[in-house]
């Protein structure tokens, strides 16, 4: 201790250091003694960290005296002239009495927060007064403080603040002209800061200590060290922070006019299969492809052969009944360990190692190809002739349990009245409508009603039909932990999308063509109905597309890879980039089909200029290209993104592209 005071004696002693009294005195709250322990003690500080509690404190002097660290940060060399810097920390309450503070003080840093339009209104009509009563010759300088706050979120700030804290409003943060207007009223220099940026804690006390060597120079007159003194120097101008980028989205869908999954099961559009229960006592309408692309049973019984009749089945039934029963215990024991499994949908690998059955095809592609007369390009027998697989049959009671029998038959449509060839399935007399019901609804929806009376007898049919996560989830019911329902919902609808997209793909169970301009996109009613409101109308109303197999594409020029990605986005809400269109035409087309696709689009073209940025590519050419091309096809999203780019990088991009700058459009340059 009696070396640390030599020490400090020795800084008032040496004829060459000038001692800076400097006193920092202003309202509560505005950030006086962290813009102390900035400046003595090298302090940072995150801006959630200032936020806490407010605790009026004062920075004590004596840590000149107890601090090694803080006594060699106060020394400092400015305009060639060493001093050292000891700073007095006040308290902000105006009635305080500061006349201890202020006496033989040398410059007095007078200071407000940017955030607080009181405090610089107060510094006016209170401090500026009091200073000039205490130490009227001594020269001041204005400082506005929290300077980060001017360009931080209010809300999240507003958020991090104590409870009962006063919330920042927009209106309350001030603009540097109103601190430079004060400044020029009171005729004293004036400077910002920011301890959460580190932005101008040296700037100030530099220029304090020149405005208290330049006042002792007038005293002081025969100390030659302090002629290269200069006034206080202008404040370089504060570089805000590079905002973040923004958020390129696919907000959630708005709701459909009642045309979902649930609605289709309800009012069994385009049904193509029918299921008889008690003896063909009960029917059940349902859809192919929802229950295929959601339980593997269904897909297995669906893509049976029926070609060889009755008798074949039989006969298939005593070769192979062994090798069935053991290949699907050991799918069930599979199940049973994971139930999120999700099984291959390759029909040819599903068909291998059955020598008795031939190989199988997705149905709509089967049955040899004749020539539409309208159409260039081979469609199924199907299409052309109702009747062809009409009559078709096997007997299941030796293929699983809860099975009969199945065959294709001209049923009565439920909705249109007309004759449709559909898949007829029997069913166990044991099972009960409203439990099978429920099993078919999760299959659609992916939901359980969890208020149900029947949740037992749901749980055993969903045991007899393999739908294992659907039993798992009402044991969940009854073991009161609903909760883990969430994440097996999930899995279930990620399961159903991916099988989507491989049905989509191989054209299984399509039953509508598209004819485009490279080719021919099978697809599927039924997910078109339930996930889009115009393709609900066009298949469901008096429009020719109700009842026709092929429908023409769009007149202007579509490729199937863009149609396939598109119709995989309006099942699934899932985007698939299309390799072979680059994001510019991608924005094009997906402007003229569908909003949805067209964000799902410009969210695929900004990942794709970020992963060109991180390679070290240059994209400032690009992003000027399609800034043009997504305002005009209303690409919001990826246009605002561009424009920040532009605005962030705009003395590269003026320097590379100057031309392409002047000729911009007024709106953009503003």
């Amino acid at each position: 201790c009696r070396a640390l005071s030599m020490d400090i004696d020795t800084d008032y002693e040496r004829p060459n250091v000038e001692t800076i009294k400097c006193v920092v005195v202003g309202d509560n709250a505005v950030g006086k003694t962290r813009l102390i322990c900035a400046r003595a003690c090298n302090a940072t500080l995150t801006q959630y960290q200032l936020l806490a509690t407010h605790v009026p404190t004062v920075w004590a002097i004596d840590q000149y005296r107890v601090c090694q660290e803080v006594l060699e940060r106060s020394r400092d060399v400015v305009d060639e002239v060493s001093v050292s810097l000891r700073l007095w920390d006040t308290f902000g309450d105006h009635h305080k009495d500061r006349r201890f503070a202020y006496g033989r003080s040398d410059v007095v840093v007078l200071c407000f927060s940017l955030a607080n339009p009181n405090s610089l209104r107060h510094v006016r009509t209170m401090w500026f007064p009091e200073i000039k009563h205490f130490c009227p010759r001594t020269p001041i300088i204005l400082v506005g403080c929290q300077l980060d706050l001017r360009y931080a979120d209010l809300e999240a700030v507003n958020r991090a603040r104590r409870p009962l804290a006063k919330p920042i409003k927009p209106t309350d943060i001030l603009p540097p002209e109103r601190g430079h207007e004060v400044a020029k009223e009171l005729g004293v220099p004036y400077y910002e800061t920011s301890v959460v940026a580190q932005f101008g804690v040296k700037d100030v006390f530099d220029n304090a200590i020149r405005a208290a060597l330049i006042s002792r120079r007038h005293l002081q007159f025969w100390k030659s060290h302090l002629k290269k003194v200069q006034r206080p120097l202008l404040q370089a101008p504060f570089l805000p922070p590079r905002p973040p980028r923004p958020v390129v989205g696919v907000p959630d869908p708005p709701p459909s006019a009642g045309e979902g999954p649930a609605f289709l099961f309800a009012l069994p559009l385009c049904a193509d299969v029918l299921f008889l229960l008690q003896g063909g006592a009960t029917r059940v309408f349902a859809h192919k492809v929802y229950l295929a692309t959601s339980c593997s049973k269904f897909y297995d019984l669906f893509t049976l052969d029926l070609g060889g009749g009755a008798g074949e089945d039989r006969g298939w039934e005593g070769e192979e009944e062994g090798e069935w029963d053991d290949e699907a215990e050991q799918t069930r024991r599979g199940a049973k360990e994971q139930a999120g499994r999700t099984k291959s949908l390759d029909i040819d690998k599903d068909s291998e190692g059955r020598g008795s059955r031939r190989t199988r095809q997705p149905l709509l592609l089967q049955q040899g190809s004749l020539k539409a007369s309208q159409s260039d390009y081979a469609l199924p027998a199907r299409v052309q002739s109702s009747g062809g697989l009409e009559g078709a049959s096997r007997v299941l009671s030796g293929w699983g349990r809860g099975f009969q029998s199945m065959r294709q038959e001209l049923v009565e449509d439920p909705v249109t009245g007309r004759p449709r060839l559909m898949t007829v399935v029997s069913m166990d007399g044991l099972i009960q409508k409203r439990p099978f019901q429920a099993v078919l609804q999760y299959l659609y929806t992916g939901s359980l009603d969890e208020t149900r009376g029947d949740l037992m007898q749901v749980a055993t049919i969903a045991e007899l039909l393999e739908v294992f996560d659907l039993r798992m989830m009402v044991a969940n019911v009854l073991n009161r932990e609903s909760f883990m329902n969430q994440e097996i919902t999930k899995a279930f609808h990620v399961r159903r999308a991916n099988r989507i997209k491989e049905c989509l793909s191989k054209g299984t169970f399509a039953d509508v063509v598209f004819r485009l301009d490279d080719g021919c996109l099978p697809a599927h009613k039924p997910l078109l109905i339930s996930s889009c409101d115009w393709m609900a109308a066009m298949f469901r109303g008096s429009f020719k597309e109700s009842y026709v197999q092929e429908k023409r594409g769009p007149a202007s020029q579509t490729s199937v890879c863009f149609c396939r990605g598109f119709v995989f986005f309006l099942l699934s809400s899932i985007h698939t980039p299309y390799s072979a269109l680059d994001p510019a035409t991608t924005v094009i087309k997906a402007d003229t089909h569908a909003a949805p696709v067209s964000l799902s689009t410009e969210q695929h073209a900004v990942e794709e200029l970020l992963q060109f940025a991180v390679q070290g590519a240059d994209i400032d050419g690009q992003v000027l290209t399609y800034l043009e091309t997504a305002q005009f096809h209303n690409a919001k999203q990826l246009a605002a993104w561009c424009l920040h780019h532009i605005c962030t990088n705009y003395n590269s991009v003026c320097r590379k592209f100057p031309k392409d700058m002047k000729a911009m459009s007024p709106g953009n340059l503003r």
